[in-house]
């Protein structure tokens, strides 16, 4: 296993391409796409609304089956690069590569080079049929690069296109190509006080820049990561095999269902990144080289529109798995609330939500790891989230508002953050 900015990499091929593989213009790749792709500028409405209600079900398999030949086959029918190096970043349900081009070879089809290299991503086969929602991503990333958010800039394909429909065997997958965003990811750096505050005053920045943006897409797009659908997660408990372990989860849902998912019309909702954890985080080193602090955040794939107390929720719980200090969530709620204040009233539902998403983020990894045995990513959270999970729910439910508003107001008045 090899790393590239401390971001776990499986090394796929190095190639070296000389110039006998230059070819001539866009037109003869433009011939080529026509007959393997199809090129999205969104979807049908009838396409749309077969996908809606298309959320995974138990046994499913949806992860992109591709061969190292075959990416390399797409970077330069789709993106005329050659590659110079190409490895494979470790995803959930989704296959994604970094790569570098070769310098030596010339490009026409991109404008802009990025001397940091690409990161080619290939959706899973639910996902991909929801052009729509790929569209609404790359929309969002571009909306967001105008407001000054450090994220992933989509590059457009020979055809003009930011994504595209292949047939990847026997399967369509949709293909992006987005520009790579260089520095160091959170969870490989130490979980300082300091650094759960810039967190939280990072996302709180990041939900002020969504606040505006809408696309049509957001408004019926569903997926079982969603905390709406916290519910359907019943069907996959069988693969929790400790029965303490089960009833939690079981209670969890239970009241998740009753105190949350009973409120959702009252809530604010607006579009939310809906994964910032810290394998989504990049950082680099403040200017006094000392502390990190927040560059950029990255995966787009979890965005909807949903209540922003669900997207705060999400958040605090991978914050607390990193800092591995139920208590310390309070100093990442204490950032986020210097910009961007909640409600009394929202406040003491997120605990509810950390359960929920703990529930989530458990149950589906041991879920995708039964088809995927040999995927470790998808255990990332087991050891530490069950015991937080117990820990949340058996110990601390009833002081944990308490506890997070005390740590948050003794970290402001013992530091200079």
């Amino acid at each position: 296993m090899e790393q590239w900015n401390n971001v776990e990499l499986t090394n796929m091929s190095k190639k070296s391409y000389t110039l006998n593989h230059a070819y001539d213009a866009a037109e003869k790749l433009n011939k080529e796409n026509t007959a393997y792709s199809s090129n999205g500028n969104g979807a049908s409405a009838a396409d749309s609304a077969a996908a809606e209600d298309d959320l995974l079900k138990p046994g499913s398999d949806v992860r992109p089956k591709v061969e190292p030949e075959d990416v390399e086959s797409l970077l330069r029918r789709l993106y005329g690069i050659t590659i110079s190096e190409v490895k494979e970043i470790i995803a959930y349900d989704d296959r994604n590569f970094f790569l570098k081009e070769d310098s030596n070879v010339k490009n026409p089809l991109i404008v802009t080079h990025c001397p940091h290299g690409y990161v080619l991503k290939i959706l899973n086969s639910l996902d991909s049929k929801k052009e729509d929602f790929v569209d609404a991503q790359n929309q969002l990333l571009l909306y967001l690069a105008k407001h000054s958010v450090k994220c992933p800039r989509p590059v457009a394909n020979a055809t003009g296109k930011f994504y595209s429909v292949e047939r990847l065997n026997g399967n369509s997958n949709v293909v992006r190509l987005l520009e790579f965003i260089p520095g160091e990811i959170f969870h490989q750096v130490p979980a300082t006080k300091h650094l759960l505050y810039r967190s939280g005053e990072y996302l709180a920045r990041l939900n002020r820049a969504l606040k505006n943006f809408t696309h049509q897409a957001y408004e019926t797009h569903k997926t079982l990561w969603m905390l709406q659908s916290v519910p359907e997660l019943r069907q996959f408990l069988y693969v929790v095999k400790d029965q303490e372990l089960r009833l939690i989860c079981d209670e969890v849902i239970d009241a998740f269902e009753a105190k949350i998912l009973s409120q959702l019309p009252t809530m604010e909702h607006q579009i939310i990144h809906g994964d910032f954890n810290e394998q989504n985080i990049v950082v680099e080193l403040a200017p006094n080289q000392t502390e990190y602090t927040i560059k950029g955040v990255i995966d787009f794939g979890d965005t909807s529109k949903s209540p922003l107390i669900f997207e705060i929720g999400i958040a605090l719980t991978y914050m607390i798995l990193q800092a591995n200090d139920l208590a310390n969530g309070g100093i990442f709620l204490s950032g986020y609330t210097s910009l961007n204040p909640i409600e009394n009233s929202e406040v003491v539902l997120l605990k509810y939500c950390v359960a929920a998403r703990l529930v989530q983020s458990l149950v589906m990894g041991l879920y995708t790891h039964t088809l995927h045995p040999t995927n470790e990513y998808l255990l990332v959270t087991q050891e530490k989230g069950w015991k937080l999970l117990q820990k949340l729910w058996r110990e601390s439910f009833g002081d944990v508002d308490e506890l997070w508003a005390t740590t948050g107001h003794q970290y402001l008045t013992q530091s200079n953050k």
